[in-house]
């Protein structure tokens, strides 16, 4: 397979007259950007990354939160061969200073100077050779420090070598990689006191991609939201699969912004976690609450005698008027399209998934681990309450031990598993020799559907 970034050049040509993003800005209607608009400005980033020295190979730690120009600066890394490293922002300094350390990162992005100084430290005992770029804020903030870019120099300095005929240097760059070059380093979503960086090379990283990108199934007029500082691995990765195939991602900055901006960026599909849907079910809790006494009794599974008040309340009213008068308000507050919610691990309360049932909004769940990816989703029409799916395409699942639906250690098998952990280190999973990860986690599989924990008791 060719590398990774001539693979998604490739895609991204292909799409360039779509809408690539859709971004949230406060107080404004939400800014529309085309492919081809924004893969120009990764084109300039790269040569600006270019003039600075940068090597193939490089690992770039992304400790920046949620932006769309994290993904411009992802992208601009694939494109002259570096190696993306996905951190959580706002975390504690010490555990992302061992993170970065483990994945031997060389250049570290920021959001911005105060963000930069936070993490380097009053008494820096950093190395002297760390590059950094701030995402936000001008140059004033960082003049006279050779080591410290900003975006928008970059830009600038990719945009002059791009007039002096940069372009052909670049082309040449992006198609003369190899495929086997590291392209990712994941860790856990709790890296804690003993992180492992496990890494991917570019030709794994694409195929996963393509695997992931087949059971997202997004249709034409589909738009992702995400915000990439979930600090679940399921957040970047989908965002990928969804540019890969030319499809539309809404952003916002921050969460609570995309929860105000939701009804204007109209999304049809969310990634979240159980937090952002319980912050929600407060007040939906509440417009049921506000509602006749027949139809709260209608909203609320909760209520004694619900079935047989479901069938009266259905001879009185029927499903439209409560559809009119709870739900359709409830799927406005999403942008009306939305048509379902990704949920790492599956883990949301039964009454949040009744509610969003009677909305039609399908809550899916998912899960993985930093040495596989993305292994299991649920999918529109078919799921399991709790459960975390089937296996992706390309991947097999497995119980250590268990016969039929009994409880044991998840192992799973693909070949986009990861290529090691980083610098040969050893970590907490391995693979065995039939290609099996054997992931640590304990699990049951019931009709196909993997559930984390132990299976319940048959007495």
């Amino acid at each position: 397979m060719r590398n990774f970034p001539t693979h998604f050049w490739k895609r991204f040509q292909d799409h360039k007259e779509r809408t690539a993003f859709i971004t949230a800005s406060s107080g404004k209607q939400p800014g529309e950007e085309t492919y081809w608009e924004w893969t120009r400005r990764v084109q300039r980033l790269a040569l600006g990354l270019m003039a600075t020295g940068f090597e193939p190979g490089t690992r770039v730690g992304m400790v920046a939160p949620n932006s769309q120009a994290w993904l411009d600066f992802a992208f601009a890394t694939w494109l002259i061969g570096g190696c993306v490293v996905p951190l959580v922002a706002d975390r504690e300094r010490r555990e992302t200073l061992r993170c970065l350390a483990r994945s031997g990162c060389d250049w570290i992005v920021t959001r911005d100077q105060r963000a930069r100084l936070d993490l380097r430290g009053q008494a820096s005992s950093l190395p002297d050779h760390l590059q950094w770029v701030v995402l936000e804020g001008d140059d004033e903030g960082v003049s006279g420090a050779s080591n410290v870019h900003t975006f928008k120099s970059l830009e600038e300095a990719g945009r002059d070598r791009l007039r002096r005929g940069g372009l052909n240097a670049l082309a040449e760059r992006t198609y003369g990689l190899d495929a086997k070059l590291a392209a990712l380093i994941l860790f856990e979503p709790e890296p804690g006191p003993d992180p492992h960086a496990a890494y991917f090379s570019g030709g794994r990283l694409a195929i996963m991609l393509e695997y992931l990108s087949r059971d997202l199934a997004l249709e034409d007029d589909s738009c992702l939201a995400v915000l990439l500082s979930y600090g679940w691995l399921s957040a970047p990765l989908f965002t990928l699969a969804a540019l890969l195939n030319g499809h539309t991602v809404a952003m916002a900055a921050t969460l609570s912004e995309l929860n105000a901006s939701l009804s204007s960026l109209r999304p049809t599909h969310l990634v979240c976690g159980p937090a952002f849907l319980e912050g929600q079910s407060s007040r939906w809790r509440q417009r049921i609450e506000a509602a006749p006494e027949f139809l709260r009794r209608l909203a609320d599974p909760d209520a004694e005698g619900t079935f047989d008040t479901l069938s009266r309340a259905m001879g009185l009213v029927g499903e439209r008027a409560a559809q009119k008068l709870i739900y359709e308000p409830m799927k406005s507050e999403f942008g009306g399209k939305l048509r379902s919610i990704y949920v790492w691990g599956g883990s949301v309360p039964d009454d949040v998934y009744d509610i969003l049932d009677h909305a039609k909004i399908e809550v899916l769940g998912h899960f993985g681990f930093a040495e596989c990816g993305v292994s299991h989703m649920e999918h529109p029409g078919a799921r399991r309450r709790h459960s975390v799916g089937r296996p992706v395409h390309g991947y097999a699942c497995k119980i250590a031990g268990a016969k039929a639906e009994g409880t044991g250690e998840v192992m799973i098998r693909a070949d986009v598993l990861f290529d090691g952990y980083w610098a040969g280190a050893e970590g907490p999973r391995e693979v065995d020799e039939h290609g099996w990860l054997k992931t640590g986690a304990v699990g049951h599989i019931h009709s196909g559907y993997l559930f984390l924990g132990d299976a319940p008791s048959s007495t």
